[in-house]
């Protein structure tokens, strides 16, 4: 009798042990099976698929691994739509050469295969992400750049907002439903708010011009002002003529000038030792008045 019990408890155990085990295996798309019919075949198909797709993933998360160090240098992936369709045709393969004939017939094996198809997508979402605010940030540059050498923002905003479109629209795989507007709304928001600080800067470089003219129109103001005072103290119309000219006395040092500039006659005598006379020989200067001895200048405005 006890032997009977115990045989009873055991058949029970293994019972349960078998329902719980098959109770989350996926039998077919879109339902569950009950336990007693879930075939060890599919069990074993199902734990086969899970390995495969395991060992295919680990090699896309290499590929993907590379694109984001790419991206972290703050360089876009060059053609990354036509790249993520490749991996994900190659991650799919992968899996594929992985199964054995009689587990890829089984139901599945299909399953498993949309189940590491969408896998893939995800991570590579990821880093499509990230390769739209790469995409955002050298956009924002090459607006800044042609704002900086030019003063019309129009087309520098169009041909940044037309890079972005043509790089993200090239980033995005086959069979992938990804968008790139929310990013491309946020560039033309940065943008337009660089070109609000850039007006206020024009403002001020055009009000700080006219300030600046304003100030030179007055000095010229207070000029003529003065000339007229001049003329006023010292009699007559300022002439339009100057002239100066100079006189050293042969064998002397005394230097005498003679200079008259807006109607004003200045002569001023003044003893200035001469430096080069011992380069002139032992009798100095020429006697007489030459071109040694005699500087005149003479300036006429018209």
């Amino acid at each position: 009798a006890m032997l009977a019990a115990i045989l009873t408890l055991a058949i029970a155990g293994v019972a349960d042990a078998r329902s719980s085990r098959s109770a989350f295996i996926p039998a077919v798309r879109g339902g569950f099976r009950p336990a007693d019919e879930v075939s060890d075949e599919v069990l074993r198909a199902a734990y086969t698929c899970k390995e495969a797709a395991s060992q295919a993933l680990a090699v896309c998360d290499g590929k993907v691994a590379e694109m984001s160090k790419t991206l972290e240098m703050g360089d876009p992936v060059p053609a990354m739509g036509e790249a993520a369709t490749r991996l994900a045709d190659e991650t799919i393969a992968a899996f594929d050469s992985s199964l054995p004939k009689r587990v890829a017939r089984e139901p599945t094996a299909a399953t498993a295969r949309e189940d590491v198809r969408t896998a893939v997508f995800d991570k590579l979402n990821v880093a499509f992400q990230r390769q739209l605010q790469v995409l955002k940030n050298k956009a924002v540059g090459m607006y800044q750049e042609a704002v900086a050498t030019s003063d019309v923002n129009v087309q520098g905003m169009l041909t940044a907002d037309q890079y972005f479109v043509r790089e993200a629209a090239a980033s995005i795989p086959e069979g992938a439903n990804w968008s790139y507007q929310a990013e491309r709304q946020n560039l033309q928001t940065i943008m337009q708010t660089l070109e609000r600080e850039w007006k206020k800067g024009v403002a001020a470089k055009i009000q700080a011009a006219q300030q600046m003219s304003t100030a030179m129109q007055y000095l010229q103001v207070q000029q003529a002002q003065l000339q007229q005072l001049q003329q006023q103290l010292y009699g007559g119309g300022g002439g339009k003529w100057n002239l100066g000219a100079a006189y050293r006395p042969p064998d002397t040092n005394i230097n005498l000038s003679f200079n008259h500039q807006q109607g004003r006659t200045n002569i001023v005598a003044s003893m200035v030792p001469d430096e080069q006379q011992s380069l002139l020989g032992p009798n100095g200067f020429t006697h007489g008045v030459g071109p040694a001895n005699l500087g005149v200048s003479l300036n006429v405005n018209v």
